[in-house]
């Protein structure tokens, strides 16, 4: 198996208080569902949660990511996540969601993720499953601060 590691940077500013947007990446389960190609996130023990993707293929390769995570807070604005092995896991993940107050009353969320799955991949597929991982990720991410923004804007609306 060959591993690609990927990291990647995104933002968003979203216009709820700072403490609503916590409040809703807090509660990973809820949260999770902005995730794309996300199949399943159930709670495993405590702050710690097993991650589920959607079969995704490119070529003659597809795989399915699955990883199960620890979550870690400071309670206001950082919300850390990182890999807890368990049987089945096929990614490594290391990250954190930062949030910083951005106006009187929106916030401005940053994600920071490493990803590295284990790829089935022979030798001359390589570099193929590499940029596709590596333009995964960056799509992935943009999209889910993307939901992310719509859901705490929809809620607000409400």
């Amino acid at each position: 198996m060959a591993k690609f590691p990927t990291e990647v940077e995104k933002s968003v500013t979203v216009k709820v208080p700072l403490t609503k947007a916590y409040a809703y990446l807090w509660d990973v389960v809820g949260s999770a569902k902005c995730i794309p190609g996300l199949a399943s996130c159930k709670r495993v023990a405590a702050e710690t949660y097993r991650f589920v993707y959607a079969e995704r293929s490119t070529g003659p390769v597809s795989m399915s990511v699955q990883y199960t995570a620890r979550y870690t807070t400071d309670g206001k604005t950082t919300i850390r996540f990182s890999s807890a092995a368990a049987a089945g896991d096929n990614t490594d993940v290391d990250g954190e969601l930062r949030l910083q107050k951005s106006g009187a009353d929106a916030t401005k969320i940053t994600l920071r993720q490493k990803l590295a799955p284990d790829t089935p991949v022979p030798a001359l597929l390589q570099g193929l499953m590499r940029g596709f991982v590596e333009r995964e990720a960056g799509a992935v991410a943009a999209e889910y601060l993307g939901n992310v923004k719509r859901a705490l804007e929809a809620a607000k609306k409400a």
